[in-house]
């Protein structure tokens, strides 16, 4: 009786160690839409290594666009958020940087992203560019983003988002219009 108690005992202390991977980061994403109106659905987030050959990472996606994944350290990731009918972002996080003693506790990174849904005849170039880059900052010991890259693309998604609720009020009748 007591070596099987040891022997899970064991197996339980293995699993807890498992599941707390030090050498992964956390990686958790809302999705939503622009548009209150919409009906979003089919929300997937993949991340894959910049590296040749790399294959992707898929998170696991609730209904409601709650998504995560674990994200081995020491590469870097291009993260791409999508929904049906809507228009994929994407994002770039570099995971080098924190050192074996930082590494201690693991790493938690957590993000909201706002898809826009499609419409015909707008350009939706702006969403091949990433909409934020990440990178570990050891003094912070934590990841950041840099604030100055994503206030430089505001405006052009200012002009996105202006185009899409033209197209929208175009495309909605009138109230009372049937």
């Amino acid at each position: 009786m007591r070596r099987l108690v040891c022997s899970l005992l064991g197996v339980l202390t293995l699993i807890v160690l498992d599941a707390q991977d030090r050498t992964a980061v956390r990686f958790m994403g809302v999705i939503r839409s622009w548009d209150k109106d919409s009906t979003a659905h089919g929300f997937s987030m993949t991340a894959t290594d910049t590296a040749p050959g790399a294959l992707p990472i898929r998170a696991i996606c609730t209904d409601d666009g709650k998504c995560r994944m674990e994200l081995p350290l020491d590469r870097v990731y291009r993260i791409e958020f999508s929904a049906a009918h809507h228009a994929a972002e994407r994002l770039v996080l570099d995971t080098h940087g924190p050192s074996i003693k930082q590494r201690k506790w693991g790493y938690r990174v957590r993000v909201s992203v706002q898809l826009v849904p499609q419409v015909e005849q707008v350009d939706y170039s702006i969403c091949e560019k990433p909409i934020a880059l990440g990178s570990f900052d050891t003094k912070e010991n934590q990841f950041t983003w840099d604030e100055a890259y994503s206030d430089g693309l505001a405006s052009f998604y200012e002009k996105l988002q202006n185009a899409y609720l033209d197209k929208k009020l175009l495309r909605e009748p009138a109230p009372g219009a049937r």
